[in-house]
């Protein structure tokens, strides 16, 4: 594997300046970035990726020496693939930057199509000829999820909830939510978790979107048997994943040790395409759900290369109001 300190066009990409996913609109983008420093969330990183249609980037977590847990959409239509772990001083205030690893090999689940983000199957694995330097994440692999509050760490564009996002994609930072509930409508129908992002105290905001319009669609598909989200109110670090924390993780807490529970896939505004405002719907794939596929690929010392094939879905347009984080 080539492994290089990140040239300064890279580090523009991911500088401290920038920031990334979507926070409160009464807190400061600091204490976010600064969840984010935090040991426990080194082995996430971004990944800068190539295909035929450009350049994207997108957020990952190492789950083994030479693995990098990620979502489908991230893997399926790349050409190439690099890593970046984060690289901070001492005292860990500060993030100095990033270093880069070149991905040999990588691979979506074999049921992802591109096409159904609900499906539950948007998730992917890339592989490294040599071994990070970092302690792998651990896998969640309970059935606790629901009602238990998640952190989440990525590199998505960011805004708060009433504004939505504001500025693109590039910078480290983490925040939490609460997981309401399991779906999917494929597999084994709990393979999402599903989160929305409140407002501290309007609950207004957290039953529309953003978006009058909206008042009757979420009420239906909040109230009248979805059961998918809750009006249970911000947390301090409330957050919601926006473009480019695809792949990025959400970690549980249990018994002081800090477990990988789910891989960011998409964000919902169900009328229309969604804002990342307050009200909005986000799915992070249910690693416990996926356990043993991940097992299966990252027990090997060396994978065939049979086994680990490009996918070439495409990067398909998907419906106006769902959208890939």
């Amino acid at each position: 594997m080539k492994k290089q300190v990140v040239l300064a066009s890279m580090l523009a990409l991911l500088s401290a300046d920038a920031m990334a996913g979507v926070i409160r609109d009464d807190i400061s983008d600091i204490a976010y970035r600064q969840l984010s420093y935090n040991q426990q969330f080194d082995s996430v990183g971004a990944i800068l990726f190539d295909t035929a249609a450009g350049g994207y980037i997108c957020s990952g977590t190492v789950v083994a020496s030479n693995w990098v847990l990620t979502a489908g959409h991230c893997v399926d239509e790349a050409i190439n693939m690099t890593f970046l772990l984060p690289q901070f001083n001492e005292e860990r205030t500060t993030l100095l930057g990033h270093v880069a690893h070149t991905a040999t090999d990588w691979t979506a689940h074999e049921n992802w199509t591109g096409a159904n983000l609900w499906s539950g199957w948007d998730i992917g694995l890339m592989y490294f000829d040599n071994p990070f330097n970092v302690t792998p994440a651990n896998l969640y692999s309970g059935d606790s999820e629901t009602g238990a509050v998640t952190t989440h760490v990525g590199y998505g564009a960011t805004g708060n909830g009433l504004t939505g996002v504001t500025a693109g994609a590039g910078t480290r930072r983490a925040g939490q939510n609460v997981v309401d509930g399991l779906y999917s409508d494929a597999g084994t129908g709990q393979q999402i978790l599903v989160s929305d992002f409140d407002h501290r105290d309007e609950t207004a905001l957290n039953t529309d979107f953003g978006m009058t319009h909206n008042d009757f669609v979420n009420y239906a598909y909040s109230v009248l048997g979805f059961g998918l989200t809750s009006d249970n109110g911000a947390l301090d670090l409330e957050y919601g994943i926006a473009g480019g924390d695809s792949g990025g993780a959400a970690f549980i807490e249990q018994s002081g040790e800090w477990l990988l529970a789910g891989v960011h896939s998409f964000g919902s505004g169900l009328y229309r395409a969604p804002t990342s405002r307050y009200g909005e719907i986000y799915g992070s794939v249910r690693v416990s759900d996926h356990y043993d596929w991940i097992q299966s690929y990252t027990a090997m010392a060396v994978p065939n290369p049979a086994t680990l094939a490009l996918f070439g879905f495409g990067l398909t347009m998907l419906w106006a109001r769902r959208r890939r984080r």
